[in-house]
């Protein structure tokens, strides 16, 4: 009669895992750059953005096609790192198996 309870518990199990898996992530920072460095922005987990920093230097003699140009580049550096970062961790949790709507099933 309650032979289905071993599965329900390995699936609360799992949902407790993904929701710290998808805290460690939320709380993660990371820091892209410009090509040179220049410009960095740091990027939370969930994709907000947190800073950008300008090399001083850099900005003094910069034009501004050119300052924009550096930080969508480190911006998208940031967003890239971001991803890499968080299909790393959820690789962790599936066992590298890529298991659609896994993430929105057990929010």
């Amino acid at each position: 009669m309650l032979k289905g309870l071993g599965d329900l518990g390995n699936i609360m199990k799992l949902q407790k895992e993904f929701k710290s898996t998808q805290k460690r992530i939320t709380g993660a920072r990371m820091k892209g750059e410009s090509t040179a460095g220049e410009v960095s922005a740091v990027m939370s987990g969930d994709y907000k953005l947190i800073d950008i920093i300008i090399d001083p230097d850099f900005a003094k003699g910069a034009d501004a096609k050119k300052l924009q140009k550096m930080v969508v580049l480190a911006v998208n550096n940031a967003v890239d790192k971001v991803k890499a970062y968080s299909t790393e961790e959820m690789s962790k949790l599936t066992g590298g198996l890529n298991i659609p709507g896994l993430g929105s099933f057990l929010k």
